[in-house]
């Protein structure tokens, strides 16, 4: 069994060629300071690769297709306008982290605010641990448990996030539910998902929200690439 120490992984550079067309296409979808983050990500790129030869951590690690797939992929919320209410104090939870996305970019790129990345099996929890190191949020950490468990089990979590994202962890009128003690009075849930999410999961999904104390908000569709299949990242409100 290998390491997740960072030393023993040390960053990996991108091509400019790459960087430039992520830098670009951040701009276009309204992510700010893209080039101020690249040491960053270059070192949680390495991190990844290194770690990811000896823990399933990701099938994708060709340099474009990271910074595509799980950076831009992951950053894409941050170009919404009506998440710009986020405040410095309360914190964020993103629900079953596994490899990190979309929670390491975005501590790396909301920097001061409290990030915890959540996930049930240890050896990636042990790694996200030591890859919040790098993001350069000193507020960023992870913990071992399960989505449902952390508004119960950890300290100052329940009913006090801002914001709650989760990434292709099942369907999202579960996810509706295991957010719903972390989120505080009007705190936000987002939850990543593709075009087959406008079906019977979005009608399971939009069932659930009443009764579970939250509203419907917007659903923010991003092309990553022309000709690629849509992203859809649903927003929720707890609304009581």
């Amino acid at each position: 069994m290998g390491s997740v120490e960072p030393a023993l992984h040390p960053p990996i550079a991108f091509g400019d060629e790459h960087w430039r067309w992520f830098s670009v296409r951040c701009r276009e979808l309204g992510i700010p300071d893209a080039d101020a983050r690249r040491t960053q990500m270059e070192a949680l790129y390495g991190h990844l690769v290194g770690v990811n030869r000896w823990l399933n951590l990701t099938t994708i690690i060709e340099p474009r297709d990271y910074l595509k797939l799980h950076v831009l992929d992951s950053l894409a919320l941050v170009g919404d306008t009506r998440l710009r209410h986020l405040s410095q104090g309360a914190a964020c939870v993103d629900l079953g982290s596994g490899g990190g996305y979309p929670g390491l970019p975005l501590a790396t790129w909301l920097a001061n605010m409290p990030w915890v990345m959540v996930d049930a099996r240890l050896k990636k929890v042990e790694f996200l641990s030591a890859a919040c190191t790098l993001t350069g949020n000193a507020q960023a950490r992870a913990l071992h448990m399960r989505g449902s468990e952390a508004a119960i089990k950890a300290s100052g979590l329940r009913r006090s996030c801002q914001l709650v994202t989760c990434r292709a962890m099942g369907q999202a009128s579960l996810i509706l539910e295991e957010a719903a003690d972390l989120l505080e009075k009007s705190g936000h849930l987002v939850i990543y998902k593709g075009p087959a999410f406008a079906g019977d999961e979005r009608q399971a999904a939009l069932a659930a929200c009443t009764g579970l104390g939250y509203r419907f908000v917007s659903e923010r569709r991003v092309v990553l690439e022309d000709g690629d299949p849509e992203r859809v990242m649903v927003v929720f409100e707890r609304n009581r």
